[in-house]
């Protein structure tokens, strides 16, 4: 293998490298995207769940918004 051949699968590597990196990079934005939403949804949820368990707390005490 000459050094031409070398230097050229070296090339050829680095590129395929790059090329690699590019699509992670991309796929780790897309799932970041997905899981921000994904949270979001799931805090929405546990708002709903905290605010039911207040209003419906055994105790008799009553949800406020504002203080009186």
């Amino acid at each position: 293998m000459s050094l031409a051949d070398r230097i050229l699968n070296g090339l050829r590597t680095v590129i395929l490298i790059d090329e690699r990196v590019t699509t992670l990079g991309h796929t780790v934005k897309d799932l970041k995207t997905a899981s921000e939403s994904k949270l979001a949804d799931h805090e929405r949820r546990l708002t709903r769940l905290e605010t039911i368990i207040e209003i419906a707390r055994p105790d008799g005490a009553t949800l406020r918004i504002a203080p009186p």
